[in-house]
């Protein structure tokens, strides 16, 4: 929810993009929302997918705020997502960004770096990509490598549908510890 997020095909692109999200989820799966600005915080703790109005309220309730510290938001979020695994399960860290990271630590390998220990117990990472200018794949597409998972880019709704509807791209799981080759795209 950072400042570079206060475009309409940014923030409000990715709130969009969630509900689409939303209705992929059923009573299996539970989701917590962090956000980060100048520091991290959680939104939304873990909630039941069944509890659509009290996810869709907290998603709707994103407004942009201060820096990009994405390293805070993935720690918060990882630890978050790290005491949700259970046997089974898949856990996942989803970061939707326009990867302009400009505050605390800024480097995909530094940053990493915070968060390796949860990625070694099966936290796996996607990172979404918004918006269009100062937009940063680089940072997105190293962060999802690092984390073992996959990036895709949005720009449109109709492209957040391919991803998160159609193809369930983001929610298609690679092998265990195993980066993918292949890009969602």
């Amino acid at each position: 929810v950072s400042g570079s997020m206060d475009m309409e095909n940014r923030l409000g692109l990715v709130k969009r993009s969630l509900a689409l999200l939303v209705d992929q989820l059923d009573a299996r799966d539970s989701l917590a929302i962090v956000v980060y600005g100048d520091s991290a915080r959680t939104v939304l703790e873990p909630t039941r997918a069944t509890d659509r109005s009290r996810i869709l309220s907290a998603i709707e309730g994103l407004r942009p705020e201060g820096a990009t510290n994405v390293q805070a938001g993935l720690e918060v979020a990882y630890a978050i997502a790290a005491s949700q695994v259970r046997e089974g399960s898949i856990s996942r860290v989803i970061l939707c960004s326009d990867g302009v990271a400009n505050s605390g630590i800024t480097g995909a390998d530094d940053i990493f770096e915070s968060i390796k220990e949860y990625a070694r117990h099966g936290v796996q990472l996607t990172t979404v990509g918004f918006g269009m200018g100062n937009y940063n794949d680089v940072l997105m597409e190293q962060l999802a490598d690092r984390g073992k998972g996959r990036y895709a880019y949005v720009d449109t709704l109709a492209e957040a549908r391919r991803i998160f509807v159609e193809r369930g791209g983001v929610l298609v799981t690679p092998p265990p510890y195993m980066v993918p080759t292949d890009r969602v795209t």
